[in-house]
Parts: structure tokens; C-alpha cells; sequence
């Protein structure tokens, strides 16, 4: 179950209640059944080819319940006539700071799907402030997931003096400042739920020993973030545009 917002104080000391972490992926997928969904940063280029083979390609996610899936995404890759991904799914190359053309071109989506992609983005509050802009994004659900700032994985390997980040990363989010950047973009929040971290590629990229030392980590890491969802591998976050 997810828990609702509760106003902020923004001391240092308030609790936040948060529900039990869950599977990013899951979580996401269980917005879309039968919707019309656009799904911005779809090719996810960084591990597109691992990402296809083992399930966890997010853009396929979406196409096997929603009713159509509009993928867009402004990488070089996706050629001008855009790529055909299931019998209803496609991805097109277009700006997602602009998408009141893609509306006009596919229709107005139902729900709004953002994965894995705002902390890639030099202007995040730009970014949703542009969504909000969008008039013909009015009522639709926007559904989103994000790295978290405050995670049991990084606290653990900064201890031996690591960090795990992307080189695409140009910022990464808390709970609170999540909170913030909604709220000032005008956007309503209304939930934000924690999801568990996964080491898929590092998994999938190891072997023997190596293998089982990332699998044992993983286990490690979930069970705590069941302790303390706060410090999960991410958010996975509803609004209403």
C-alpha cells in the first residue's frame, strides 16, 4: 500500500512515513494497464541491448499492458522514421520539452510515464514546468522513478571510499527535495513510493565468485531498505499534471 503525502515542516527531525520498498519496474507498470501511455526517454541507450534481453527494459514493460505506448526520445539513435517496438508500441524521435506536438500527432496520453530520466536532465525544474505548461497534458497522470540521494547501497560502498553514479547523472534526489521541486514546479505530488536498488548489469556482467559476492550485496541492501525505506534505492513517484 502506499502511503499519502503528509505536509512538510521541513525540520530535521520529522518523521516521514513511507511504505515497504517494491520493484521499480512493478511499480510503474502497474499505472499503465489499458492507458494510453507516452513514455519519454524510451530507447534508455545506456543498456538498451541487456535491457531487452532480460526483462527489464521498461519501455517493453509498458507496451505488454497499456493500449498504446508512444515512446520519445531525441537520441540520434531512433531514426527519422521513428522505430516499431510491439503491435502497440512505437518510439519516435521528438523534444520532451515540447510535447504539445506529439499530442497532436498521436493523441492525448492518459498517463505520462518518466523512467530513470530527471537526473539526466541539466533543467529538471525546466522540464516540469514545461509538462505543466503543456495544456494538452491537462488531467493526465505523470508517473516517474529517480535514483535516491540517501541510499543504503552508497552509504555502504562510500565507507570504502566509492561511489555509485552514472557519468550521465547530473543530479540526484531525496525524498525532500523531490518534495520541493514538485511544489515549486506546481505540479501535484501524490505519492512517492520507495523502490528496492538492483545490480542487473553488474550481475550480468561477472561471474563465479565475483557473481555471488553482487547477489549477496543485493540481498544485503533489500533487507535493510525493508528497515528503513528511506534510505531505498529510489522513488517511484505519482502525480497529476
Amino acid at each position: 500500500m502506499t502511503v499519502a503525502l503528509p505536509p512538510l515542516a521541513y525540520s530535521a527531525l520529522e518523521r516521514i512515513p513511507l511504505s515497504r520498498p517494491g520493484d521499480r519496474l512493478g511499480l510503474i507498470e502497474s499505472h499503465a494497464s489499458g492507458k494510453r501511455v507516452f513514455d519519454l526517454g524510451a530507447l534508455d541507450e545506456t543498456a538498451f541491448e541487456a535491457k531487452q534481453s532480460n526483462g527489464r527494459w521498461l519501455h517493453d514493460r509498458l507496451c505488454r499492458v497499456a493500449l498504446e505506448v508512444v515512446g520519445i526520445d531525441n537520441s540520434t539513435k531512433v531514426p527519422a522514421e521513428g522505430l516499431v517496438t510491439a503491435k502497440n508500441g512505437r518510439i519516435v524521435r521528438a523534444d520532451i520539452f515540447s510535447l504539445g506536438s506529439a499530442v497532436s500527432a498521436y493523441g492525448k496520453p492518459d498517463l505520462v510515464v518518466v523512467g530513470e530520466l530527471i537526473e539526466h536532465l541539466p533543467d529538471t525544474l525546466g522540464f516540469l514546468q514545461s509538462l505543466k505548461r503543456c495544456t494538452d497534458l491537462t488531467g493526465a497522470e505523470l508517473v516517474f522513478s529517480t535514483p535516491n540521494a540517501c541510499s543504503w547501497h552508497n552509504l555502504l560502498i562510500g565507507l570504502t571510499g566509492r561511489e555509485s553514479m552514472h557519468q550521465d547523472h547530473l543530479q540526484i534526489y531525496s525524498y525532500k527535495t523531490l518534495r520541493t521541486l514538485f511544489n515549486r514546479a506546481g505540479i501535484d505530488l501524490l505519492t512517492l513510493h520507495p523502490y528496492h536498488v538492483r545490480f542487473d548489469e553488474m550481475i550480468e556482467q561477472t561471474h563465479g565468485v565475483t557473481r555471488l559476492s553482487v547477489k549477496a550485496f543485493q540481498a544485503m541492501v533489500n533487507g535493510l531498505e525493508k528497515l528503513s525505506p528511506i534510505l531505498s534505492g529510489g522513488w517511484v513517484g505519482v502525480a497529476r499534471l
